[in-house]
């Protein structure tokens, strides 16, 4: 939110739109496995009993225990679950584009930018670019490319 001000103040009249940078294909495939993963640990917990008796198989050790403390278990699956899908969808992208040009990019520079650079680099992309009209915002967009189209069948 500091750079959208900085922006602003810099550069009046300047449009500042966020977005999220979206995942690799890949990640996103694991986040869903790891919440599949989740949900199957919260079920044996709370069911697990049940399953290795309709199964005819005996209950492994590890299944009695989660049993013996089905809150803790359920609150642990949940909260590892939602750790890994988090940690798996959080590329730490921070990318500049003005006009569809890029400014900066932490994913190039494994750094985030001082704020001179940024207001150099900007105020560089902005002289060098054509000017909209005086009635149309210009726009410093920090965004990130379309996501890629991930169908539901490609994973289960």
């Amino acid at each position: 939110m500091q750079v959208n001000q900085l922006i602003r103040q810099h550069f009046p009249g300047t449009e500042v739109v966020g977005s999220n940078y979206p995942p690799t294909a890949m990640n996103v495939a694991l986040s869903k496995v790891a919440s599949f993963g989740s949900m199957a640990a919260i079920a044996v917990s709370i069911f697990g009993d049940k399953i290795f008796e309709v199964l005819g198989t005996p209950m492994p050790e590890f299944v009695t225990s989660m049993q013996a403390n089905k809150m803790g278990s359920c609150m642990g699956a949940w909260f590892l679950g939602n750790m890994v899908q988090t940690n798996l969808l959080n590329t730490g992208a921070f990318e500049i584009y003005y006009e569809g040009k890029v400014i900066f990019s932490k994913m190039q520079e494994k750094r985030l930018p001082n704020i001179p650079e940024l207001l150099a680099s900007l105020e560089q992309a902005m002289k060098s670019s054509v000017h909209p009209p005086e009635d149309q915002p210009r726009r410093a967009i920090p965004t990130a490319p379309e996501p890629e189209v991930i169908e539901q069948t490609d994973f289960f």
